[in-house]
């Protein structure tokens, strides 16, 4: 017996019909009668005809339409658009968080090239901010040199971008020890008819994936060759295989990595995955570590790399991959490339990390070597060891022999051009070895080191004949006067010293370092003090000059102030507020000749009254009259109540002849200054002149 669960019909005690009627089948023929009918008549009539409720009629076509909804097949298109819409969600999320995260400027602004502030476009120079894109773990983001360029190239002009790491960017002294500026230098003289540019946009801790990064950007602004010193930091640089900033070991992939990382949306997402690693790594570092890292400690992870390592074949991998698709681009581009030999300090600094493996010994075994050799006058002997214990150093913060020779292969392409820095620097080294003679350190070189490596991209230029680009060799001046013309002061030098002071006291030159390394430190004098406060980023270096030159001043030594601003004009070629003031002091000392160039080169950037005036004085002091009248006619239209622009020209004219002119000019003088010191007598002398004729 089929048993079935009771149906209550009863509501409030009373018989409920209509609960009865909707368990009550329809036949189909009634369904049949309503789908024909409900659109045609009402539901009432339809339910007094076939003698049932309104609202199970009513119920019945709600029921009906529902069914047939979900019956009805969806067509092939709307279905598509269907998943368009589905996808489209969560595109339309990120593009709306990129948009989002550019109008916040997200990390600021990582172009490699940016307008100039202040130059109202003029200018553009290279983005303080832009290595942010390869720093993702470290907390210090280092900064190329600022060195400005004329956003649009003039018809003759001549470019050039020097590329590569912290030798290129002349680490550790900045500013006038930047190597790429002894080239301009020469560059300028034996270009006369040239605007010379040459842009450093190496920095500190990259390698040849940043490079690889720059290479677009550059090709924008149009350069006529490219200068590339680079290989030191190919393992702990960013990215570099042995780094901190590593994302694997396959270049293609980093380099793809390169490309997508200038959307907002992914440095977003790559900065909360790396903010969380680094949170979790300071919690588990030791108290004592924390705050004593330098960037060399920061963005090494493999501290052991060895000749005979899968990570060593792998950096040559990445050096040799990324360099070829660098000068493929710039190939392609027809821009020639001049590439460098790598030089470091062989006989001067013991290897950092020293591994003996199954095939290989440690470092220091053959360094100790190598010292013996060079006691005992084997030099060539000594050399060989010096070098291979270089190589066998673990940690690999100097290029090996290796990468000398990609760099001598790759420099067998197309428009590539090998310079032999590391060769020359041995050649003019102490004992044909390198060593303190040319290094402050492990491969940083010294003004010397710097300006003999610069000499050489010059010397590789000018033996291609200057890459087809017209220049007069003969306007070439004494070699010594472009290293006097770095304008490096004491200044300079104390600013390397206390730089030096806080790498060579950090590791990796020392295992345990101090926190109060300048404790027992003795301040020599006021410049010393000064370059302190430049290292540690309290007074910019510009700054430090205008206050050291303000003291120089003030105790008469002009030719000490002279220096210091030197360096500003060198450093600052665009602004011409160190020109004027030389001038100036100049001018109020009568050393006319000197104050000249100083006055042409402020007139060539912003002409004024003033450079009109004081240059047009210069002419008529050199009686160059005509050039004289010139100059000052043009100050007084700038501005016509300058007396002493007035009394000059009136002199001027007076020695042409044209006395008349001359007294007109004096008496407009005295009409709004009579007293101006000699204008009476001047006037009496010219009547008295023009009364005898």
């Amino acid at each position: 017996m089929k048993i079935t669960k009771q149906v209550s019909l009863k509501r409030n005690g009373k018989l409920d019909l209509s609960s009865y009627s909707d368990h009550m089948a329809l036949s189909n023929s009634v369904k049949r009668y309503i789908r024909k009918n409900k659109d045609t008549r009402s539901v009432k009539e339809i339910a007094k005809n076939l003698k049932l409720s309104v609202e199970e009629v009513q119920r019945f076509i709600n029921s009906d339409k529902q069914h047939n909804r979900a019956a009805t097949p969806i067509s092939p298109g709307r279905k598509r658009l269907f998943a368009a819409i589905a996808v489209s969600i969560p595109i339309l999320f990120f593009v709306i968080l990129e948009v989002a995260l550019r109008i916040g400027n997200y990390r600021g602004n990582t172009d490699l090239f940016i307008p100039l502030p202040g130059s109202d476009g003029k200018y553009t120079f290279t983005n303080p901010n832009f290595a942010s894109r390869y720093f993702f773990y470290t907390t210090v983001v280092p900064n190329p040199p600022v060195e400005p360029f004329l956003t649009v190239k003039p018809d003759n002009g001549f470019r050039i971008f020097v590329m590569g790491e912290s030798s290129a960017a002349g680490y550790p002294y900045g500013f006038n020890g930047v190597p790429g500026r002894v080239v301009r230098d020469v560059l300028q003289d034996v270009m006369p008819d040239k605007h010379v540019e040459v842009i450093t946009v190496a920095t500190s801790a990259i390698n040849s994936y940043t490079l690889y990064d720059q290479v677009n950007e550059i090709l924008q602004h149009s350069p006529d060759a490219i200068m590339i010193y680079t290989g030191h930091n190919e393992f702990y640089g960013a990215l570099g295989v042995g780094s901190n900033e590593n994302l694997g070991s396959f270049p293609a992939f980093v380099r793809f990595y390169l490309r997508i990382q200038r959307y907002k949306t992914f440095m977003l997402l790559r900065d909360q995955i790396t903010g969380f690693t680094k949170w979790v790594a300071e919690r588990r570092a030791p108290d004592t570590d924390r705050g004593l890292n330098t960037l060399m400690r920061q963005v090494v992870r493999d501290q052991a790399i060895t000749l005979d390592s899968p990570v060593y074949e792998l950096g040559k991998i990445q050096f040799s991959s990324n360099m070829n698709r660098i000068l493929d681009k710039f190939e392609r581009a027809q821009v020639p490339v001049l590439l460098g030999s790598l030089a470091s300090n062989l006989r001067d600094h013991h290897p950092f990390e020293s591994i003996e493996t199954d095939t290989l010994p440690g470092a220091d075994v053959v360094f100790k070597e190598a010292e013996q050799h060079f006691l005992d006058a084997n030099l060539d002997e000594a050399m060989a060891l010096f070098q291979r214990a270089r190589d066998l150093d673990a940690l690999k913060f100097r290029a090996t022999a290796d990468f000398n020779e990609i760099i001598r292969e790759l420099s067998s392409r197309q428009g590539v051009y090998y310079v032999p820095v590391k060769e020359h620097l041995s050649s003019i080294a102490d004992y044909g070895i390198i060593g303190f003679d040319l290094m402050l350190e492990h491969l940083h070189p010294n003004q010397r080191g710097y300006f003999e490596l610069a000499w050489q991209y010059y010397e590789t230029l000018a033996s291609e004949n200057f890459l087809g680009f017209s220049a007069d060799i003969s306007l070439q001046r004494e070699k010594e006067y472009y290293f006097d013309g770095m304008h490096l002061t004491d200044l300079d030098h104390f600013l390397v010293k206390h730089r030096l002071h806080v790498l060579t006291r950090s590791w990796p030159f020392v295992q345990e370092p101090r926190r109060d390394i300048y404790r027992d430190y003795v301040f020599e004098n006021k410049i010393d003090s000064l370059a302190f406060d430049i290292a540690r980023s309290e007074i910019r270096w510009e700054q430090a000059k205008v206050r050291l030159g303000e003291y120089y001043l003030n105790r008469g030594e002009l030719d000490l102030m002279l220096a210091e601003f030197r360096g500003l004009m060198r450093d600052q070629p665009f602004n011409e507020s160190p020109f004027l003031i030389a001038a100036q002091q100049l001018l109020d000392r009568n050393r006319l000749t000197e104050a000249y160039p100083y006055l042409r080169h402020a007139h060539g950037i912003v002409p004024s009254a003033f450079t009109y005036k004081m240059i047009g004085a210069i002419y008529v002091d050199k009686r160059a009259f005509e050039m004289g009248i010139e100059y000052l006619e043009a100050s007084l239209e700038l501005s016509p109540r300058d007396a002493q622009a007035l009394f000059n020209l009136s002199g001027a004219y007076a020695q042409t002849g044209e006395l008349q002119k001359a007294l007109e000019i004096v008496n407009e003088l005295i009409s709004f200054n009579p007293s101006f010191p000699g204008v009476q007598a001047w006037k009496s002398q010219l009547e008295s002149i023009m009364n005898q004729r």
